[in-house]
């Protein structure tokens, strides 16, 4: 089913695109800046891209939790109207009910999908994020050279051509119409590397011409030293033999204790069947969690702990902040 995706180097989506460009012109700032430095990092960009990025969605996470705290205050007000028409099912009385309930929401200055609007603004957003870190050298311009300084050196070589050919048709997800004279196609394909499969394409290389093999074998280091932080290799999924666990397990814990802050919050007022359909959620959110950071780039799997991290933060700073101008 995931054969014949057409890869392409940069979202070209109508929506998601242009905010990818934005996100992206970010990260390759924040790329920059450290770089003058001396710190060449993408482990370190990706957690003060996120952080930022989080800054920015501050606003509609403020209106979403408050709308959420405004109805669960309001949930027994809004039991007592259901209750008191449960067995009227004429439309008079329906009418009736919903006037009620449309009352009581205006007194208290909620709406039953505050909710939901600000989680569809950040949709686009987040598959916007999910763009940028698929394909890193497209969006940070000194990892992109890297890669051109890779293909520069190997289009010296013959049969350059029928190898990465044959390496796009052996990939999961092959580039449809992969054409080797293009050069982002090509990075398309390089950036779907693992740390092994680089090995064997340097060693592939340098089988054919040492000179060549002596060209990109310091690049596709580079590459490795950009990609490692922590001694965990961002290009690669987690190794759960390795220290490269440590991504999926704190993503469980601290996925798990942003579940629990939220049922904490949502329970009160809530009825005995949904608490347990709560309670259900925060054992399977963290499951859920481990699967996809398990199956995906440890890059992503690092943005995704960030990105959780700040939402507990945020969720525990926005509660106390929130109900306390509810108690006045």
């Amino acid at each position: 089913m995931l054969s014949n995706i057409v890869v392409l180097t940069q979202s070209s989506s109508f929506i998601t695109g242009p905010i990818a460009k934005i996100f992206g012109a970010i990260m390759d700032a924040i790329y920059n800046l450290f770089s003058k430095i001396g710190i060449n990092n993408l482990g370190i960009s990706i957690i003060l891209f996120t952080i930022i990025v989080r800054l920015l969605m501050l606003p509609l996470a403020f209106k979403q939790q408050k709308s959420m705290i405004g109805m669960q205050e309001i949930q027994p007000k809004l039991k007592k109207i259901q209750d008191k028409y449960k067995n009227k099912k004429d439309v008079e009385s329906q009418n009736k009910m919903r006037m009620e309930m449309s009352q009581l929401y205006q007194e208290h200055n909620v709406s039953p999908f505050g909710g939901c609007l600000p989680l569809l603004i950040q949709f686009p957003i987040i598959m916007s994020l999910f763009a940028v870190l698929r394909k890193i050298p497209a969006y940070i311009m000194s990892i992109k050279g890297i890669y051109l300084s890779i293909i520069a050196s190997i289009r010296n070589v013959a049969d350059h051509a029928t190898y990465l050919t044959s390496l796009n048709d052996a990939s999961k997800m092959p580039i449809k119409n992969f054409d080797v004279t293009n050069n982002n196609q090509v990075i398309d394909l390089m950036s779907t590397f693992t740390s092994t499969k680089f090995n064997e394409f340097v060693d592939y290389f340098n089988s054919v011409s040492s000179t060549v093999g002596d060209q990109i074998a310091p690049l596709v280091r580079q590459l490795n030293d950009v990609n490692y932080f922590l001694g965990i290799n961002l290009a690669d999924n987690p190794n759960l033999m390795s220290i490269g666990l440590l991504i999926p397990v704190l993503n469980v814990v601290v996925q798990f204790l942003v579940s629990k802050t939220t049922m904490s919050m949502n329970n009160k007022n809530m009825d005995e069947k949904q608490a347990t359909t709560n309670k259900a959620m925060m054992y399977t959110m963290p499951l859920i969690t481990v699967f996809f950071v398990v199956s995906m780039p440890a890059g992503l799997g690092l943005y995704w702990l960030t990105s959780s991290a700040f939402q507990l933060v945020q969720q525990i700073i926005l509660n106390k902040h929130l109900k306390k101008d509810i108690k006045k």
